[in-house]
C-alpha cells in the first residue's frame, strides 16, 4: 500500500475515532518511535506511539468536543515527495451564538515504511490570530470538558 492511501486510512480511522472515542485503533498507524509537533503551539513535542495518542485524544477533548460541531476539509490533495506527505487542511468549528472559527494549516508526515514516523501540524500565521482572537472573544462559551 502507498503512502498516500496509508495517510487516507489513517485519516478517516482518525475522524472515525472522534465519533467514538476507541484510541486503540490508531495505534497500527504509528511508529513506536514516532514523533507528534503542533508548530508554533506552547504543546510539547510527543515521542513515542502512546504518548501521541494520549496527546491527541487531551487535544480532541479540550478543543473539538467543546464546539457544537467541527468540519475538516482538505484545501489541497496529498503531496508525496518520496517517503514525506503533506496536505493543507482547513477546519471550522461552529458554536451556538458566536461566529464560526475557520482556521487553516498544513500537516506533514514522514512515513518510515508504512508506518508515521513523524507529523508536524502547523496553523497558517492568520489562524492563529484568528484563534487567539476568537478564544478571547468566546473561550468562556466554550462547553465544560
Amino acid at each position: 500500500m502507498d503512502i498516500i492511501n496509508i495517510f487516507e486510512e489513517f485519516a478517516a480511522e482518525f475522524e472515525a475515532t472522534i465519533q467514538d472515542d476507541d484510541w486503540s485503533r490508531l495505534e497500527k498507524y504509528f511508529a513506536i518511535d514516532a514523533t507528534y509537533l503542533n508548530v508554533g503551539s506552547p504543546d510539547p513535542k510527543c515521542i513515542g506511539r502512546k504518548e501521541i495518542i494520549e496527546f491527541l485524544k487531551k487535544d480532541v477533548s479540550n478543543t473539538d468536543r467543546r464546539f457544537d460541531s467541527r468540519t475538516l476539509v482538505p484545501l489541497t490533495s496529498p503531496k508525496v515527495e518520496g517517503n514525506r506527505l503533506s496536505r493543507s487542511w482547513r477546519c471550522t468549528y461552529t458554536l451556538a451564538g458566536t461566529q464560526d472559527l475557520i482556521v487553516e494549516g498544513e500537516a506533514r508526515y514522514l512515513f518510515k515504511g508504512s508506518l508515521i514516523k513523524e507529523i508536524e501540524e502547523e496553523l497558517t500565521a492568520a489562524s492563529m490570530q484568528k484563534l487567539a482572537e476568537w478564544m478571547q472573544e468566546n473561550g468562556e462559551r466554550l462547553h465544560a470538558q
